[in-house]
């Protein structure tokens, strides 16, 4: 039931318009073959990669013919009733095929894989033409080499090498067992990470990507716990994301889990990894007061920012946060904490270079999430010019009153700069907004 449940939730996507490409592992099928048949003694396991030789290749055929075979009449017949009569113009099916080709893993360590394989092309344009008829595609992880061998690829590797290939928005591994990462301070459950984070998470516990390869992973650990097939999978995530993919999600999957994780703005129901978006942005040094000064002062000409002396800037380089590309600053920002969890965003000015290339949403987005990370719940700005901007990405005006009392004591009542607050609840609010970024 569980499968079927699963493949509603696919089916509903694929009724949403949304490509997809299926990956099935049968790796749980294999292993109970084996203790039926009394040899899961005889299997060997290096670095988290299991050595196919003859018999396991003839198990990993059998049961990867079955997977292959209930996924394909299971989602088939959950297509048809998503699609119902009103829909029946859509068309659409479930197809699968040699939409890639493996190669040998090799001799590693000492260890011959054998039959062990790994990515080696994904048939972009078959799969991309599969999507034009609406087809989902569905794939094992056995792949065939050019000389025609078989060979077994793990299908967390697979996923991750095909998404890549495909540029993929999203990603998405169910895993087996519920797990979750806590903040060791807070003891909030974490609902989402930056690339960069998973990388230092990864490190911290001894799990390493082949960066060269982009497709070989090894640990320290067996991977049989759900801790370590977690932090596995984090690393495999974390190979897409650096491949080009735009999202990563791991779910556990239950009956409308996988819809819950994709289309809700607040916690969802898994984990998700972003790729960078911050990259070049860090808070600013004393050294940077010259590039801010030169940024802003073309704005403070024409009235939009405020002036602030090179003196200011000095005093209070400890709010501001700079966007450098070769260590030249191309975008700066303010964060000012207030009382009663406000905080002021201020200065955001971007290089008539950069404009229109995402760096102020970019900023924005950063300020937000320094801010929430500060314990503030409501930010607000002071404009007079750029209000549209604000508008357009959560701010709404409102009143002096509205400021926290020590603002409101020094707010500038000649310029009459219009107030506008953005009240955000965590960091899912951000990661939902930067999916409509035009990057």
């Amino acid at each position: 039931s569980d499968l079927e449940n699963i493949l509603d939730d696919v089916a509903l996507l694929w009724l949403l318009g949304i490509k997809l490409v299926v990956i099935m592992g049968c790796r749980e099928l294999v292993d109970r073959r084996l203790v039926e048949d009394g040899k899961s003694a005889e299997t060997k396991m290096h670095k988290g990669i299991r050595v196919t030789d003859e018999t396991m290749l003839k198990y990993l055929k059998e049961e990867a013919g079955y997977a292959r075979f209930e996924v394909e009449r299971q989602l088939a017949r959950a297509l048809r009733r998503k699609a119902g009569n009103e829909n029946a113009s859509i068309g659409g099916n479930v197809v699968s095929g040699n939409f890639f080709s493996a190669m040998p893993v090799g001799v590693r360590d000492g260890i011959d894989f054998q039959y062990t394989g790994l990515l080696r092309r994904v048939e972009v344009a078959k799969i991309q033409q599969a999507h034009q008829s609406h087809d989902v595609v569905v794939l094992t992880s056995l792949g065939v080499s050019p000389s025609g061998e078989l060979f077994s690829v793990k299908s967390e590797s697979l996923a991750a090498g095909v998404a890549s290939s495909l540029k993929a928005d999203k990603i998405m591994y169910l895993l087996q067992d519920p797990c979750y990462l806590r903040d060791s301070n807070t003891k909030n459950t974490l609902m989402s990470l930056r690339l960069a984070e998973a990388k230092r998470l990864m490190t911290n516990f001894g799990v390493f990507v082949n960066d060269s390869t982009g497709e070989y992973i090894s640990s320290n650990f067996s991977c049989h716990s759900p801790g370590n097939a977690f932090l596995e999978r984090i690393g495999f995530c974390s190979n897409a994301l650096t491949n080009g993919v735009k999202r990563a999600h791991l779910i556990c999957p239950s009956d409308g889990s996988i819809l819950e994780e994709l289309f809700t703005v607040d916690d969802g129901s898994g984990t998700m990894i972003s790729r960078d978006l911050y990259d070049g942005i860090r808070r600013a040094k004393v050294e940077d007061v010259i590039g801010i000064r030169a940024l802003i002062q073309p704005l403070v000409d024409s009235g939009t920012i405020v002036d602030r002396p090179i003196s200011v800037l000095e005093k209070e380089v400890q709010t501001f946060y700079v966007y450098t590309r070769d260590e030249n600053v191309i975008a700066c920002g303010q964060l000012k904490r207030y009382e009663g969890g406000f905080a002021e965003i201020g200065c955001l000015a971007v290089s008539t270079t950069y404009r229109k290339s995402g760096k102020g949403d970019a900023m924005l987005s950063y300020l937000e999430r320094i801010g929430i990370k500060s314990g503030a719940t409501s930010l607000f700005v002071l404009s007079t010019q750029t209000m549209q901007w604000f508008m357009e990405r959560g701010f709404k005006e409102v009143g002096i009153d509205d400021l926290p009392m020590s603002k409101k004591a020094v707010y500038n009542h000649e310029r009459k700069s219009k107030i506008y607050i953005k009240n955000i609840n965590d960091m899912r609010d951000i990661d939902a907004e930067e999916l409509l970024w035009d990057k």
